[in-house]
């Protein structure tokens, strides 16, 4: 019974997050903490260099072409140009560094989504966190989870080989026995591991990205973030399942298990999805398959109507319909 309600729950938030990925950027929670911490300090109310400021709507907006980023001032002028005078953060700037390439991808993805605005001032009275410190400022310890978030990108593809093969393996040892049981098992109870290890990585990855730190699941980030915990959670509640079912032979701990590693495997390939969402962008497999397939069909159908008009029978029709022409 135990068992049944893990799997129920581990089901119902796999669920609930597949919807909740279809959603868009959201300003409040995703943008403007960018916006505040990188621009806000030259373009705010209390200092608005050139008259501009990414506080007001109408201000930001005029820079702004909403769906269309690669018509935008905003990106193409001052975000992603190569003119160390126009790039913004300028050089010289206490943000230097310029904007992390999350940070980019984002405003990218906002501005593509339509550019909505909704700035709340809630969190500019919160005060200066920890996260938007100078280095200088930063305890040591905050320095060290920022440092080994840094080794998230290298661990994470381990345990999403492994729980993603253990699946595979428990399918395979209703046809081949034994032996592929137990690789799944082994497989199984090390990846639970590595996806702890992936979780904490990447909670100091995302802040080193400049993502803050919340708890909902409105944001991108928040949805790999909780799922990827569930993911180690659920691998984790799934392993002495697993033992059961391997050691003690029990029937009804094969079907848990092997229900339960479906689950699992199908919710690790939702934040394998989400992560490379928050790289390349929403719909990034849909946006390239049609760069791909769909965008040079109108091209190529150009190009053949162009050849045909050059043909010799076209020719030759036309030079008779000016013959007969008054």
């Amino acid at each position: 019974m135990y068992l049944r309600i893990v799997l129920g729950i581990l089901f119902s938030f796999s669920t609930s997050l597949a919807v909740e990925a279809q959603n868009v950027v959201n300003f409040h929670k995703d943008v403007q903490p960018i916006l505040e911490f990188r621009c806000l300090e030259c373009h705010g109310p209390e200092k608005a260099k050139n008259d501009f400021r990414v506080d007001s709507e109408e201000s930001l907006g005029s820079y702004i072409e909403p769906g269309d980023f690669e018509n935008s001032y905003l990106w193409t002028d001052y975000l992603v140009t190569e003119d160390e005078d126009m790039k913004m953060p300028p050089v010289n700037s206490r943000h230097s560094d310029g904007m992390t390439a999350a940070e980019l991808a984002t405003i990218k993805l906002w501005i593509e989504e339509g550019a909505d605005f909704d700035w709340q001032n809630d969190s500019t009275e919160e005060g200066e966190t920890e996260a938007n410190m100078p280095v200088a400022d930063m305890s040591t310890s905050y320095k060290a989870l920022i440092f080994q978030g840094l080794f998230h990108p290298a661990t994470v593809h381990f345990p999403i080989g492994l729980l993603s093969i253990s699946m595979v393996f428990l399918v395979l040892s209703k046809i081949f026995g034994k032996s592929f049981e137990s690789a799944a098992f082994h497989c199984l109870w090390v990846g639970a591991l590595g996806a702890v290890g992936a979780c904490v990585t990447g909670w100091g990855y995302a802040l080193h990205e400049g993502y803050g730190v919340d708890y909902s699941v409105e944001a991108a980030i928040d949805r790999h973030r909780w799922l990827g915990i569930i993911v180690a959670a659920g691998s984790l509640c799934l392993i002495p399942l697993a033992y059961a079912a391997y050691k003690k032979e029990s029937s009804g701990a094969k079907v848990g298990w092997l229900l339960g590693a479906i689950v699992l495997g199908m919710a690790v390939s939702l934040v394998g999805y989400q992560g490379g969402e928050l790289t390349f962008g929403e719909d990034h497999y849909e946006k390239e398959f049609d760069k791909l397939f769909v965008d040079d069909q109108p091209k190529m159908t150009e190009e053949v109507k162009a050849e045909q008009a050059n043909t010799p029978e076209a020719t030759g029709e036309t030079a008779k319909a000016e013959e007969t022409a008054p």
